[in-house]
């Protein structure tokens, strides 16, 4: 997957925002995509992130119980977000088997649980002593492009 500069320096910044739990700055930076193709891009990417994070967590697949506790413990963490462990658990499910998003979300909540669900999981993961989840995101972006 070639990942476009420009798509991806919005989603690192709607990212950022989601991180610190800025409800406005988030909601001002999904509003600031310009057109379909890169709203599109951005959720291209932010379920390859959020593939690859799952998936670099469990060693594979998770389990259906893992899949629903993790759901359970991004919901917890954003909670200042409208999202519900159903439709968490309903995205990653998605994600993690391919399925077209749109079959099981309405857009509207496909875009926010993307942002929600990729930066709760970046930033939780554990690091190394000096790095932060946009570290581990430049590896991710990084092994998602080299993929192919």
């Amino acid at each position: 997957m070639k990942i476009d500069d420009e798509v991806e320096n919005r989603v690192r910044t709607t990212l950022h925002h989601v991180v610190k739990q800025q409800l406005g700055d988030f909601t001002d930076s999904v509003a600031s995509y310009p057109d379909d193709r890169s709203r599109r891009q951005a959720l291209e990417l932010l379920v390859a992130v959020t593939h690859f994070v799952v998936l670099d967590a469990y060693g594979g697949l998770p389990t259906d119980d893992e899949v629903r506790d993790l759901a359970e413990t991004v919901t917890d963490a954003e909670s200042w977000l409208p999202v519900s462990v159903d439709e968490v658990e309903g995205y990653l499910r998605a994600v993690l088997v391919g399925r077209p998003l749109a079959e099981v979300l309405s857009p509207t909540t496909a875009v926010v649980l993307a942002f929600a669900v990729t930066g709760s999981l970046l930033s939780s993961r554990c690091q190394p002593d000096g790095e932060w989840w946009f570290n581990y995101l430049d590896k991710v972006e990084a092994a998602i492009e080299a993929a192919g």
